[in-house]
């Protein structure tokens, strides 16, 4: 994985915010912020090892998913007075480690990774593996997680695609996946590929409210396909 970085607390911020304003203007110090991009950071992390196997799925369509970690929810307090909060949301870094089965039987990769918000809301039951997720990875195929997410009558969940392996390769990969607010330049797009809303990852950034979570997906398809994961993180920088 990356070499360890500082993630920024929301007091450390504003400790700098205060400190430059002793010599500089306020507008100037929140420009210089801005630009350095030194902005308040949740840090969540998982480091259990787990195999994702499509094979040991019920039924004919051989996919498998677990929810492999959930992120501390972003801080803050939604405003009633606007129906599309403004998200507080800059950037999003996920950091995975992880190999598909080491060979490959049909044209890949179908091994992957998706991203979707958890949000509570008062008139929603939340998914029944939420509470276990928040504390270590779940299998979805378990229970009734995975229809929610991918066959059920869940119009509101979005998913977008982080990354996939590499085709039959054995050795751990390590994946690091930024997203901005901005969209991605370059790379793949599919909006309706099954595997996640795949190159619009700064749509979530747009869609993140104070409260939200994100939760990372392991998921694998096709007879024999493996995802074997052995870590993964998310940082989600964010205004204070």
């Amino acid at each position: 994985m990356t070499a360890f970085s500082h993630t920024p607390t929301e007091n450390e911020v504003n400790t700098v915010r205060y400190m430059l304003c002793d010599f500089l203007p306020l507008e100037l110090v929140d420009i210089i912020i801005e630009d350095a991009e030194y902005w308040p950071c949740l840090y969540s992390k998982q480091d259990l090892k787990i195999k994702v196997e499509a094979s040991k799925a019920p039924g004919p369509a051989f996919k498998s998913a677990w929810c492999y970690l959930i992120s501390s929810p972003i801080p803050g307090i939604v405003s009633q007075e606007s129906s599309e909060p403004e998200s507080i949301a800059r950037k999003v870094v996920f950091e995975i480690q992880s190999h598909d089965q080491g060979w490959g039987i049909h044209p890949g990769p179908w091994s992957w990774f998706e991203a979707i918000i958890i949000r509570e809301q008062p008139i929603v039951v939340p998914p029944a593996w939420l509470n276990a997720a928040l504390h270590k990875p779940v299998d979805l195929r378990e229970g009734i997680g995975f229809d929610q997410l991918f066959t059920g009558p869940q119009p509101n969940t979005t998913r977008w695609h982080i990354c996939s392996n590499r085709v039959a390769v054995r050795t751990k990969q390590d994946h690091c996946i930024v997203w901005t607010q901005h969209a991605e330049i370059g790379g793949n797009k599919d909006a309706k590929s099954p595997k996640g809303r795949e190159g619009f990852g700064h749509e979530l950034l747009k869609a993140l409210q104070p409260g939200d979570r994100i939760a990372i997906l392991a998921l694998a398809e096709q007879w024999r396909w493996e995802n074997h994961v052995y870590s993964g993180s998310v940082k989600i920088y964010y205004s204070a």
